[in-house]
């Protein structure tokens, strides 16, 4: 990519934002940036900007414009960089597509200027932890100098990306707001582990969201890998429109058509399909994560092991060695504590219908009282309606902003509210009986109120910890 010389002005001031500048000022762009928040909220990453510049930079820092995106900070410029929290309808962003001025996204630069292959990993749910177990699998293998894990998951590959050789390998979680100004990102294997109802807030359609997942795939060439979760109708257009080879991943036994490549569970056991010959690649006891959800995301994550030459032996050591410790996978389907019998879960990561179904799903023994709530992206809440008949003893609804939820849950189970988390942990508990499962899996975003899903899973956390047995 040339950016010896361009002017380039890098919308939103985050971690994504500070990475990129720091990357294209490092080959040569003169960078402005531009942020709505203020000076003294982003006084920790204007500092980093001010001093990242070092003498292997032949590009410079030139405007900074906070408060606001005014118009002279794209005036100049030969193309826009986009961190992938910045809406792409904001009226200058509309301007600037106007005047046929180039966005691309954080992710879209760096991966131009990486040397690495790269596996990009995206879905509605489960790409950190398929980020982290295939990033296992890899290292395993002993065939790369280094396995690094970016994107979504938390380290932008423009922070990474010149530490890669060909030597190395890259395994990045791309969400859709990551993908959707890509224009030329081509991954060696592209994994697509499932498709439903979310972001609608900022995509506005199932269809629109879609084609931003489906960027993930658009330069692949037969030279390429892509895996596909064969037990997803959903995902039938994008095996249609790849031009990589396919191989399809599923839970729900051996396929039916032995003529494609597969990894599926049969049982106990997980088996690779491949050319028509059936091997055993490891035990369901093996799987390192809770719930029946992960099986899916290990068998992803096996396919790509396969591809690069990883043995069976390397890929149970992988999984019985497989550290759940990556901040990543906190807030995922997390056991907290057990008081008097009744088990607490933190799922607080379940911002979407797909990651509550999927954790109510795994628990088929016990009775559920279900926190639900936030910040509303646009959910269809319909596909939980038999699930919580058949498994939710409870509904306690958290927050101002539930009255969708309430009523599409109604008549399938007992329905209270709550103002505060401590007040739906301690009701909670209160309906809970021995044997039962207090699982906090809101299905929503935190922002009614919290910073992010982090901050409501911690606040979970305290709150069951300081419950007193009755």
């Amino acid at each position: 990519m040339q950016l010896q010389g361009k002017q380039v002005t890098v919308f939103g001031i985050n971690r994504s934002g500070v990475a990129a500048a720091k990357l294209l000022q490092t080959f040569g762009a003169t960078v402005t940036v531009t942020d709505t928040r203020t000076a003294d909220t982003l006084s920790r990453e204007i500092a980093e900007l001010d001093n990242s510049h070092n003498s292997d930079q032949t590009g410079s820092l030139h405007r900074k414009f906070l408060g606001g995106h005014p118009p002279e900070c794209i005036a100049d410029a030969d193309f826009i960089v986009v961190s992938p929290g910045v809406p792409l309808e904001i009226p200058i962003l509309c301007d600037a597509r106007a005047r046929n001025l180039p966005i691309l996204a954080e992710l879209e630069v760096a991966a131009r200027t990486c040397a690495a292959p790269i596996v990009a990993i995206t879905g509605t749910k489960g790409k950190s932890t398929t980020t982290l177990l295939t990033a296992a699998i890899l290292k395993a293998t002993d065939r790369f100098r280094n396995v690094c894990v970016a994107g979504n998951i938390g380290v932008p590959l423009s922070a990474e990306v010149q530490n890669l050789t060909d030597k190395d390998i890259v395994v990045i979680e791309a969400s859709s707001f990551q993908l959707e100004s890509t224009v030329r990102f081509h991954p060696k294997v592209s994994v697509v582990l499932n498709l439903s109802r979310d972001h609608l807030d900022r995509h506005k359609t199932m269809a629109a969201y879609r084609a931003a997942k489906q960027k993930i795939t658009d330069n692949q060439t037969p030279a390429d890998w892509m895996i596909l979760n064969g037990s997803d109708p959903t995902l039938k257009d994008f095996a249609a429109s790849t031009a990589a080879q396919i191989v399809y991943f599923t839970d729900s036994g051996a396929p039916e058509d032995s003529t494609f490549s597969s990894v599926f569970r049969d049982g106990t056991k997980l088996f690779a399909l491949s050319d028509g010959t059936r091997k055993k690649v490891c035990n369901v006891v093996d799987i390192p994560l809770r719930g029946a959800h992960n099986v899916q995301n290990v068998l992803a994550a096996i396919a790509v092991g396969l591809i690069f030459g990883a043995t069976e032996s390397q890929i149970q050591q992988a999984l019985q060695t497989f550290d759940r410790s990556h901040p990543a996978l906190s807030h995922a389907f997390e056991p907290v504590r057990t008081l008097t019998g009744i088990e607490f879960i933190d799922d607080s990561k379940a911002t979407n219908v797909a990651a509550v179904k999927a954790a109510l799903e795994s628990i088929e023994d016990s009775k559920i009282i279900l926190i639900m709530g936030g910040y509303d992206k646009g959910n269809d809440y319909t596909p939980l309606r038999q699930l919580v008949k058949d498994r939710v003893k409870t509904a306690v609804m958290l927050g101002e902003y539930t009255q969708q939820i309430e009523k599409t849950l109604v008549d399938t189970t007992d329905i209270v509210k709550a103002k505060t988390m401590a007040e739906a942990v301690r009701l909670a508990y209160k309906n809970a009986v021995p044997g039962n499962i207090v699982l906090l899996s809101p299905a929503n975003a935190s922002f009614d109120m919290y910073t992010d899903y982090k901050a409501r899973g911690a606040d979970f956390k305290a709150a069951v910890n300081a419950l007193q047995p009755i």
